[in-house]
């Protein structure tokens, strides 16, 4: 019986999904495959998550589609059992004890009907994966090209000796995380920018519109909130762009306005204070390092809040919401703070052992309060001041290096002092719910 069960019910999710295709080939009704699947990503450990993304690469998220399918299987399977069982119940006569499956000596045949179930369920997987990698592949073919915006050419690098990351990560090299299995591929002539007041149209913007408007060019560090201690999802980019004052006047912003809020087309949302939503602080943003955006970092336009975390920025804006009440996010539902502030933390990019003494490098960040020191230490010695390279604005990184005489050392740490004099965390603490935070520790090869 459990052959048959599982024959049907993979046999009823596949139609099930079949149809669901259709439907969202022919009206854009969602995929169930890739909700679900959204659904997992967004609540894997990020020791796993960060892993699975770094070892996959670009089949990670079609991978994760089939978790989507195996849900929506295994809710099948109990669907077809319960029918089974309340039709076998109809079926036997009152008061009559159930059949018992019959004794069998020996091991039965194996049938036709026994191999489709497996052929059934890898057949589906195999399905759901490929179409989302070729459904992603085809988004990226048809997916704007990055237009020239202003010549751009990264600073000379003096300081770093090759113990350092450059200072400007080149685009292709910046880290991209988004919610979806898929995301999305905008034509800039179709798109337009809404501007409501709780839902309520007051402007509306096309992207030529926004375009010709006067830029402002800033560097800017973004880190992911999806980092563990092991990870370093991070990048500085020369973004280019303009204020929300440009599109709001704030003073004739109503004075029931609560929040800001972002919405983007793959439905990922945040908010921010009004405050600092029409502070110099936040950009949106339009191109970075010289071209416009492309799509795996928001095009056509995204937010650039550079006080938090990345989940805040939200990428493919095509709403911006001043709301009369507190508004939560994608993250906020989740349980995460709605003020996901940076963490400090320093980060070793590279240990260089040469004689007795060692050589170390790398980036600290702590958002816009800015890094006012960086010590580092071997095997638990004595804290040595590390040499730090002027930033080239309040919401970059700041590159840093030391020498350490430590001929048998095996582990350097290095600590990090932001701008308001706290320290970097000592001890670990979790991702959950504003992100994670702990030592920096890096093995001497």
């Amino acid at each position: 019986m459990l052959q048959r069960t599982l024959r049907r019910s993979s046999a009823a999710a596949l139609v099930f999904c079949a149809l669901n295709y259709l439907l969202f080939l022919a009206a854009g009704v969602p995929l169930a495959t890739d909700r679900i699947a959204e659904w997992i990503m967004a609540r894997t450990p990020n020791d796993y998550a960060v892993f699975l993304l770094t070892a996959l690469g670009e089949w990670a998220k079609p991978l994760a589609a089939t978790g989507g399918l195996a849900a929506i299987g295994a809710a099948s399977f109990l669907a077809v059992l319960l029918l089974e069982i309340f039709l076998a119940r109809r079926k036997s006569p009152a008061g009559a004890a159930p059949e018992s499956a019959p004794q069998v000596a020996g091991a039965a045949p194996v049938s036709r009907r026994d191999v489709l179930t497996p052929l059934l369920m890898a057949s589906g997987t195999a399905l759901v994966a490929g179409e989302s990698f070729l459904r992603n592949r085809a988004m990226a073919a048809r997916a704007a090209e990055p237009q020239l915006l202003y010549r751009f050419e990264p600073p000379p690098d003096t300081f770093g000796e090759g113990l350092v990351r450059p200072f400007i990560t080149p685009v292709e090299a910046f880290y991209g995380m988004s919610k979806n299995t898929v995301d999305p591929s905008i034509d800039p002539r179709q798109w337009r920018l809404r501007i409501t007041l709780d839902g309520r149209p007051l402007r509306t913007l096309s992207y030529s519109e926004i375009l010709s408007l006067p830029r402002t060019q800033r560097v800017t560090t973004m880190r992911c909130v999806s980092n563990t201690l092991k990870s370093n999802l991070m990048g500085t980019a020369e973004w280019s762009g303009i204020s929300l004052r440009q599109l709001v006047d704030p003073s004739r912003v109503p004075s029931a306005v609560v929040e800001v809020a972002f919405l983007g087309v793959d439905g990922h949302d945040d908010s921010l204070t009004p405050d600092y939503a029409f502070s110099d602080d936040v950009l949106l943003a339009l191109g970075m390092n010289g071209k416009t955006l492309d799509r795996v970092h928001g095009f056509p336009f995204r937010l650039v809040a550079p006080k938090y975390y990345g989940f805040k920025s939200v990428k493919w804006l095509n709403e911006i919401r001043l709301v009369t009440k507190p508004y939560y996010g994608t993250w906020p539902k989740m349980g995460y703070t709605k003020e996901p502030v940076v963490h400090t933390g320093a980060f070793i990019d590279r240990v260089r052992r040469e004689g007795d003494r060692l050589r170390v490098g790398g980036v600290a960040y702590a958002g816009i309060r800015g890094v006012r020191r960086v010590e580092v230490r071997a095997d638990g010695g004595p804290w040595v001041e590390a040499q730090l390279e002027t930033p080239m604005s309040r919401h970059t990184w700041t590159r840093w290096k030391a020498e350490l005489v430590a001929p048998r050392a095996e582990f350097v740490q290095a600590r990090a002092q932001d701008g308001e004099g706290r320290w970097q965390a000592e001890k670990e603490k979790p991702l959950f719910p504003d992100g994670v935070a702990g030592p920096t520790i890096k093995r001497v090869s």
